[in-house]
């Protein structure tokens, strides 16, 4: 989503993110992670644990089986 906020210069560029997957139900969710089906760093585990929100900074909280390892860049593709 950062991807396609405008830039205040006109002429600048920027590489688009292209989400790919499904969108997933709001009425149904699916078992698991509900980004499981579009996330690229997604294993196993996304598809059948819901991951726990945690805090990762101060006033920051995020539901993901490996957030800390990916901001430090330890997760692979």
């Amino acid at each position: 989503m950062l991807s396609a906020i405008p830039l205040p210069k006109v002429d600048a560029v920027r590489d688009r993110i292209i989400l790919e997957g499904d969108v997933p139900s709001p009425i149904e969710p699916p078992e698991g992670c509900r980004f499981a089906g579009r996330c690229r760093h997604r294993q196993e585990r996304c598809r059948t644990q819901t991951p726990e929100l945690r805090e990762i900074d101060p006033g920051h909280a995020v539901a993901c089986h490996f957030a800390r390892n990916l901001v430090q860049g330890e997760v692979k593709k």
